[in-house]
């Protein structure tokens, strides 16, 4: 397993397989490379990603749910053939989280994607996590992502 200790404020481990994302394939992935982390697996085609935002004058009024919200409107926007599949909440040690589950189409492809995005607010930052792999690895690869999640830890 590695550790990644993202934004001085989230540490996760995450396993041998994935590499470590440099700028360019965060902004391949993402679009851009600020204010996120991300590794790959090549060999599953798994995505792990965690971003993070000031949460901001309005935002501290709100919940991660609204900022959820917000996130998967941004999905939604980008993504070929968006559909949310369900929504659970989910506790990161005693950090409640917010999640859905989701499908899309790369491009034109045939391949459909899935993907958990997880959001939690710490401090006055909300930070999400993205678990995107094909939908035909997904059930393989969901128990690894649960492995993730539990060893999220706040500082």
């Amino acid at each position: 397993m590695y550790h990644a200790k993202i934004n001085n404020e989230v540490e996760l481990n995450y396993p041998d397989s994935f590499v470590e994302m440099n700028e360019e394939g965060l902004t391949r992935h993402f679009g851009t490379p600020e204010n996120r982390w991300g590794a790959y697996d090549e060999a599953g085609h798994i995505i792990l990603s965690v971003s993070w935002a000031k949460s901001g004058f309005l935002k501290t009024l709100g919940d991660a749910d609204l900022y959820l919200s917000q996130a998967e409107a941004r999905l939604r926007r980008r993504l070929l053939n968006y559909q949310r599949v369900l929504s659970y909440d989910t506790k990161l040690g005693k950090k409640k989280a917010y999640a859905v589950r989701f499908e899309y189409r790369v491009n034109d492809s045939v391949n459909i994607h899935v993907g958990d995005l997880v959001v939690f607010k710490h401090k006055k930052m909300y930070y999400s996590i993205y678990y995107i792999t094909r939908k035909k690895n997904a059930a393989s690869s969901r128990p690894a992502f649960q492995e993730i999640l539990q060893s999220v830890t706040l500082s």
